[in-house]
C-alpha cells in the first residue's frame, strides 16, 4: 500500500500512478479491511469493553494484518489512517497529528501487543498512551523490564507525575551507561518522589487552605522536581531520597 488512499465526497482516490493490477489489489486490501476491522472491534468491545485488553488484543489482530499484506515500516503510518479513515465504524476524536506515528491509535495498539501480558496488566490504557506519546522515556526499553517487576497495578495520578519527573530527567541523558539494577533504582527513586509531592502537597492543601500556591500546582511540581534533582546532583547521589524530598519541599513551599 505504498499509495495513500483517500476518501472523497464517498469516492476512493489513489495519491500517485497506479497500475489496474496495484490498484485492484488495494481495493481487495480495503474490502478486507472494511468487513474484519468493525468485526473484531465489536468482538472485542463486547469481550473486554474499552480496557487495556481491549487494545492489547486489537494490537495482535493488526499484527496479524501487517504480516498478511506485507506492510513495510515506512507504509504503516498510511495503513494506519487508512484503518481509521476508511475502515473503522468508531469514532477516534483524539487529535493524532500529521507526522508522529506513535499517536496513532491503531500504531499505539499494536506496540501494546508486541509487549509481555505481566507488563500490560501493570498500566491502564491511559497510562500505555502517556507512555507512547513519549518516545524520550521510553528510549530505554527496560523501563518495560522495570514496569513488570512492580509487585502491583501503578496508580494513575502516580504514573501521571512519574511521566512529568522521567521527562526532566531525561533530558541530555544516556540511560544505556546504567546497569540494569541501577536503573532501577533510579526510576524507583523517581516513582518515590513522586508520591512524596502528592503527599506532601495534600497536607500543605489542608494546612494552607488560602495559599495562592495551590492555584498553580504545576508550577510548582515542577519546580519541585528540578529541585529534588539538583539536590541529588549537589550530594553526588545517583538517587533521590525520601530526606531529599521532604528538605525541597519545605524549602520551596517556605514552612
Amino acid at each position: 500500500m505504498g499509495n495513500t488512499v483517500r476518501l472523497v465526497d464517498d469516492h476512493l482516490i489513489y495519491d500517485g500512478m497506479l497500475s489496474s493490477k496495484e490498484k485492484a489489489t488495494i481495493d481487495d486490501i480495503l474490502a478486507a479491511l472494511q468487513r474484519d476491522i468493525p468485526e473484531i472491534e465489536e468482538l472485542l468491545g463486547k469481550k473486554y469493553g474499552q480496557g487495556v485488553w481491549y487494545k492489547y488484543n486489537l494490537g495482535l489482530f493488526l499484527g496479524e494484518l501487517l504480516e498478511k499484506y506485507d506492510i513495510s515500516i515506512s507504509d504503516r503510518r498510511r495503513f494506519w489512517d487508512e484503518i481509521k479513515d476508511l475502515a473503522t465504524k468508531e469514532e477516534r476524536k483524539r487529535n493524532e497529528g500529521t507526522k508522529s506515528v506513535t499517536r496513532s491509535f491503531y500504531q499505539q495498539c499494536y506496540i501494546l501487543s508486541q509487549h509481555d501480558k505481566e507488563v500490560v496488566e501493570k498500566l491502564t490504557w491511559r497510562q500505555w498512551q502517556d507512555i507512547l506519546d513519549r518516545v524520550g522515556n521510553r528510549e530505554d526499553p527496560r523501563i518495560f523490564e522495570w514496569i513488570k517487576q512492580t509487585p502491583d497495578k501503578i496508580k494513575e495520578d502516580d504514573w501521571r507525575e512519574f511521566e512529568k519527573a522521567l521527562n526532566l530527567y531525561l533530558k541530555d541523558k544516556d540511560t544505556s551507561v546504567f546497569e540494569t539494577k541501577e536503573l532501577f533504582n533510579i526510576y524507583n527513586s523517581i516513582m518515590l518522589m513522586c508520591k512524596k509531592w502528592r503527599e506532601l502537597f495534600k497536607k500543605f492543601t489542608a494546612d494552607h487552605p488560602k495559599s495562592a500556591k495551590i492555584k498553580t500546582k504545576s508550577a510548582w511540581v515542577k519546580k519541585y522536581y528540578v529541585a529534588c534533582f539538583q539536590k541529588k546532583k549537589e550530594q553526588h547521589s545517583r538517587v533521590v531520597t525520601e530526606e531529599m524530598c521532604i528538605s525541597v519541599f519545605a524549602e520551596l513551599m517556605e514552612y
